[in-house]
């Protein structure tokens, strides 16, 4: 048996039986959006010395299989790694257990689809033993309305104006996470959380310090009811609304872990960013934004919210 990663009846099993979504209790998050890979595949027990919940007397030919694997979203994928005291090996299996008993199964010809890209296209992600999912030719399914005025097409419309109203209350409620962004560049940012430099205005994101905070802010954003509008919109949009989302609290997220670390955590080194945004722009679009010193993450997510209004017919694509 191969030992270098999951096989391919592996990766099926554990995909048919996720659900399309991530097992920590109550994330929505999908592990695919369409063609588009964003989910992880964690180990329960780390696979390299060193990695979180690593068993040196585990067998070789055990940490790459079903048994010993749980998919997840990025964010939840690094909680569990970093906090290993809450999520031990027996509670990730029954997490594990408990999230495949309610999935919905997820159908033979998508298991296989993104089963394959998976195997295909995985990559050892930090420290943590975990794999990723790379982006495998994201597909542009538009919804065709048709001219006359129709139910159907009324409900599009809707659709697509409930995600932008949600979008602009992620704008409000995480305005001071990209406000400290665009005024600090990452020196200063790294002064402040190790104590080198005390900046009044990271005063305003103090309440960063607990994660539940960002969580309330998406809460009260409407993010757990934009799922109802997924049916209406074509799966580009859903795609660009979803990491659109995923970005404001993967940020957030990093300032939770700085605090946490005293140390500056940048969201432009973060693989589940990385990895997000490549889902939906292009890589060279990707790297450029993730170079800027300063105003990056208000870039990105303009550049994100471009690609929503174009994927909606309500801004035409530029031609450079």
């Amino acid at each position: 048996m191969s030992t270098s990663g999951p096989s391919i009846t592996d990766i099926k099993l554990l995909f048919a039986k996720s659900g399309n979504r991530c097992s920590f209790p109550k994330c929505k998050a999908p592990m695919a959006l369409g063609d588009t890979l964003t989910g992880e595949v964690c180990h329960i027990k780390g696979a390299r010395p060193g990695s979180a919940r690593h068993d040196p007397n585990q067998l070789q030919t055990d940490r790459h299989l079903r048994e010993n694997l749980i998919l997840m979203c990025p964010t939840h994928h690094t909680i569990i790694d970093d906090d290993e005291g809450s999520y031990t090996v027996e509670r990730l299996l029954q997490i594990k257990l408990a999230h495949e008993e309610t999935a919905t199964p997820v159908p033979d010809d998508e298991v296989a689809r993104v089963a394959i890209s998976l195997q295909q296209n995985v990559s050892t992600v930090g420290q943590t033993g975990g794999l990723s999912a790379h982006t495998v030719n994201a597909a542009s399914i538009t919804v065709q309305a048709s001219g006359a005025s129709n139910p159907l097409n009324e409900r599009q419309i809707q659709a697509v104006e409930n995600l932008w109203r949600i979008l602009r209350n992620f704008s409000n409620e995480f305005s001071m996470v990209v406000f400290v962004d665009s005024i600090l560049l990452p020196q200063e940012m790294g002064a402040y959380f190790n104590g080198a430099d005390n900046m009044p205005v990271m005063d305003s994101v103090l309440e960063f310090r607990d994660l539940q905070a960002a969580i309330a802010k998406m809460a009260k954003a409407g993010g757990d009811a934009a799922a109802m509008e997924r049916p209406f919109v074509s799966q580009r949009l859903w795609s660009i609304f979803y990491v659109i989302q995923a970005i404001y609290g993967r940020a957030s997220f990093m300032l939770t872990s700085s605090y946490k670390e005293k140390q500056y955590v940048n969201w432009r080194n973060d693989s589940g960013c990385d990895q997000l945004l490549r889902a939906v722009l292009p890589a060279i679009a990707v790297d450029h934004l993730k170079s800027l010193q300063s105003n990056a993450l208000r870039t990105t997510i303009d550049s994100l919210e471009d690609q929503f209004l174009i994927e909606a017919g309500m801004r035409k694509a530029s031609s450079v």
